[in-house]
């Protein structure tokens, strides 16, 4: 009697390990399958897909079946395409100072980008900035940290004006009206930055 107590409370032991273990196991087989169609939804199409030619001697439907692989074998997948400029800012900057160069950036449809989050807090940003932009209902600011480190900014508020993979940058204390058209005078990317000042109603 006391070895089949014994075995059973072993038993009864061994349940939630191999229960832990099998949970394990299983989200490890979903994270591996998830790993896995990620990448075959970046894969290029199969080559035999692309130049596989019409055959006449296949009935409608298998020519259908074909034609049905080509469309949905996996795209590559486009990439994000380069902004004509950025206004780079901080909500470290004087409030009032912030906001008039924000609202600015908006008119001259200048995305005005913050490195990351307030305190990485999304609430305490989304709130920061509703602040800013509540009393004109305009405005308002992206979060992109990669783009600092592509345009080298070390320091805010900054203007980035980008063409046919050159930009110009212009920092330190000028509105971006300024900074736009200093870059339309003399910038490798003049005429960009005389597209978006003419866009905007500015005399050049």
């Amino acid at each position: 009697m006391k070895n089949s107590r014994a075995v059973l409370l072993a038993t009864l032991f061994a349940l939630p390990a191999y229960a832990a273990a099998a949970v394990q196991d299983d989200q490890q087989f979903i994270n591996d399958q998830l790993r896995a169609g990620e990448a075959m939804r970046h894969a290029p199409v199969p080559d035999f897909l692309k130049s596989l030619p019409a055959n006449p001697a296949l009935s409608a439907p298998q020519q259908s079946f074909i034609e049905g692989l080509r469309s949905d074998a996996p795209q590559a997948m486009p990439e994000k395409p380069v902004p004509q400029a950025l206004y780079f800012v901080s909500f470290s900057m004087p409030e009032d100072g912030l906001k008039a160069l924000v609202l600015e950036a908006d008119r001259l449809r200048i995305p005005a980008t913050l490195r990351g989050l307030i305190n990485n807090d999304f609430r305490q940003t989304a709130n920061a900035v509703l602040k800013l932009v509540n009393d004109d209902k305009r405005g308002g600011v992206q979060v992109d940290p990669t783009a600092y480190k592509t345009y080298g900014i070390t320091a805010v508020p900054a203007l980035v004006v980008t063409c046919n993979g050159h930009f110009d940058r212009v920092g330190g204390n000028i509105a971006p009206v300024q900074a736009l058209r200093k870059i339309a005078e003399s910038g490798d990317c003049s005429a960009v930055a005389k597209q978006l000042l003419t866009a905007a109603g500015e005399s050049l």
